[in-house]
């Protein structure tokens, strides 16, 4: 029997939604076994079994394809994330709290790391989800007095950069136990904490990876054990 092929031949948005997400899965299956730079649409057609005219309906290439995947992944972490941090007026704390647990769930799922930092995690784009978010607390922060007074941009990305880095240190090779820790002190030196108060708030906080989402994306890639290194 010839082998099905789904197209897309209307704009139906439910339609739609169910082929990019089928699509999105089978690229984090993908991933397992090949790196992302060496996964060509090909690849990505025989395993969904998506017609190239469809694929190109909603992505405009293999590239933008993981990029879309790297923002949903990002936006439901960081969804999951928000949603368990304790309810604190103290907006070092807050700030603090929000980074240990993206980066205790890094380092629990190094796969869901890898794909993250593949895919330019975290977005320096100003228009993305975390990007505000961060913007928002040091906004907050600069008004109380804590952080220094600097353009929010500069800050966002100081924080930024150091999940980055430290994302990609986690993968790269086993961390000792305070190194996230040594992180988020870091992180809070750099938007203007003292040390001692950075020192003290990051040794406070006794935090758990809260419990992750049972579907979405988020789930399949936490579900993955690939334990490949970044080339």
């Amino acid at each position: 029997m010839p082998t099905v092929v789904h197209h897309l031949f209307s704009t139906d948005e439910k339609h739609v939604d169910e082929i990019e997400e089928s699509i999105l899965v089978a690229a984090s299956d993908l991933i397992r076994d090949k790196s992302i730079e060496s996964i060509a649409i090909d690849d990505i057609l025989h395993k969904t079994k998506v017609s190239q005219a469809s694929f190109y309906k909603i992505f405009n290439s293999v590239d933008g394809l993981f990029k879309t995947l790297a923002r949903r992944l990002t936006n439901e972490l960081i969804s999951n994330c928000l949603s368990h941090i304790p309810e604190t007026p103290n907006i070092v704390v807050r700030v603090a709290l929000k980074s240990k647990i993206a980066l205790l769930i890094l380092a629990k799922s190094p796969f869901l790391s890898q794909v993250l930092v593949k895919a330019e995690w975290p977005s320096s784009n100003p228009d993305h989800i975390m990007y505000k978010d961060i913007e928002k607390d040091l906004m907050q922060g600069i008004k109380q007095g804590h952080f220094s007074d600097v353009s929010p941009s500069i800050g966002v990305n100081i924080i930024l950069g150091c999940l980055r880095g430290a994302a990609r240190d986690l993968l790269e090779k086993k961390q000792s136990e305070l190194y996230i820790d040594q992180v988020l002190c870091q992180i809070l030196i750099s938007l203007g904490v003292d040390s001692k108060t950075a020192d003290l708030t990051t040794k406070s906080l006794t935090l758990e990876i809260p419990p992750l989402p049972t579907k979405g994306l988020l789930s399949t890639i936490m579900s993955l054990k690939n334990q490949t290194k970044i080339d």
